[in-house]
C-alpha cells in the first residue's frame, strides 16, 4: 500500500525520501533547493511548495528548511515553447514555505490549468540558484460508468470505473493511480492490516488518501468504444466507511517520480550502492512539479460479516 504521494501535508516524507537517496558522503553534501507543485488540469493554478535539503546525519524541519525569499512564477507555454501567459506568485505569510498565485492572496480569480498545455516552474532564490521544470497536462477524462458504487471489502466484487482516455501530447501511453479519500477516518473504520500495523498513537490524518501503484495499459481492460475499465484495487483502501474513489492520469513527471520511487520502497532486493536513485525532472535543484488530470465518485466499503466464534 502506498500513502498518497500528491499530498502537500506530506512535504517531510517526499523532501526525506529525496535525501535519503543521496549516496554522496557528508563532507561532500551540497544543499539544494526542494520543490514540490501538482497541477491538476480544469483547477485553479496550484500553490508550490520550496524547501532545501538537508545533511543525512541532521533533522529535517521544514520551519528550519523553508525557502522564505524566492522569486515564483509559472509560465503557460504555446507550442512552439514561448511564453503564452505569466502568473506570479507570492510567499504565503500564513504558511512557511509556500507560493501561491498572486491572485489568490490578492481575492481574484485565479487562472485553471489548461489541459494538454506545458507549463514551466522559474523558481530564482535569492543569493541562490534559479529552479526550473516542465510539466505537460493530461487531457481531462470523464466517468462513464462505476459497476457500484457499495461494496464489502474483499469479498465482495471489485469496484470497476469505466471511463475515457485521457492522452497527453507525445507520450503513446497514459498512466493511472486509484486512490482513496476516507471520509470517516477513524480507528474503528480501519481495515484490519493496517489496524495490526499501525501503533496506537500514528497519527491517521497520514492515511486519509491511500493510492494504487501506478497502473499501465495491461491491468486495465479496453472497450470497444475507446473507454476504459479500470479495476479499483484493495491495497488502496484504508478504511471501511464512505470514501471518494478517484482515478488520476499522470504527466511523465509524476509517473517517473512514482516508478522510481516504488522501486526504492523495495530496496531490500538491492545491493550495497545499487539503490536506483528517483527520477525527476527538475533544473537548478531537485523534487517534483508535476501534473495530472483527475476525476472521482463516491463510495462506500462495508465490513465482512463476522461468523459463528467471530469477533
Amino acid at each position: 500500500m502506498m500513502r498518497h504521494a500528491f499530498s502537500l501535508l506530506a512535504a517531510a516524507v517526499f523532501a526525506t525520501a529525496l535525501i535519503g537517496c543521496d549516496t554522496t558522503e557528508p563532507d561532500t553534501f551540497r544543499q539544494e533547493i526542494v520543490v514540490e507543485s501538482y497541477q491538476t488540469a480544469g483547477k485553479p493554478l496550484a500553490p508550490v511548495r520550496l524547501s532545501r535539503t538537508t545533511p543525512l546525519d541532521s533533522t529535517y524541519r521544514f520551519a528550519d528548511l523553508a525557502v522564505r525569499d524566492a522569486d515564483v512564477e509559472v509560465q503557460r507555454l504555446n507550442a512552439g515553447g514561448d511564453v503564452a501567459a505569466r502568473y506570479p506568485y507570492r510567499a504565503d505569510p500564513d504558511s512557511l514555505g509556500f507560493y501561491r498565485p498572486a491572485a489568490a492572496l490578492e481575492g481574484k480569480p485565479v487562472p485553471h490549468v489548461r489541459p494538454r498545455t506545458t507549463y514551466r516552474l522559474v523558481a530564482s532564490v535569492r543569493n541562490g540558484p534559479t529552479v526550473r521544470a516542465t510539466t505537460t497536462v493530461p487531457d481531462t477524462f470523464r466517468i462513464v460508468r462505476v459497476n457500484r458504487d457499495t461494496t464489502t471489502y474483499q469479498t465482495g466484487e471489485q469496484i470497476a470505473l469505466r471511463v475515457t482516455r485521457s492522452t497527453t501530447p507525445g507520450r503513446d501511453q497514459t498512466f493511472y493511480v486509484l486512490s482513496t479519500k476516507a471520509l470517516e477516518p477513524t480507528r474503528e473504520n480501519l481495515t484490519p492490516l493496517l489496524d495490526e500495523a499501525l501503533d496506537d498513537d500514528e497519527d491517521l490524518g497520514d492515511l486519509q488518501i491511500t493510492s494504487s501503484p501506478v497502473i499501465n495499459e495491461e491491468s486495465y481492460i479496453q472497450n470497444a468504444d475507446g473507454t476504459l475499465t479500470i479495476r479499483l484495487p484493495w491495497i488502496a483502501v484504508a478504511f471501511y466507511g464512505p470514501n471518494r474513489a478517484r482515478t488520476s492520469a499522470l504527466d511523465g513527471n509524476l509517473y517517473d517520480f512514482l516508478r522510481s520511487q516504488s522501486a526504492q520502497q523495495g530496496g531490500g532486493a538491492f545491493s550495497p550502492g545499487a539503490i536506483p536513485s528517483l527520477i525527476e525532472h527538475v533544473e537548478g535543484g531537485t523534487g517534483l512539479f508535476g501534473s495530472r488530470a483527475r476525476v472521482a465518485t463516491p463510495v462506500f466499503f462495508a465490513r465482512p460479516r463476522v461468523g459463528p466464534g467471530g469477533r
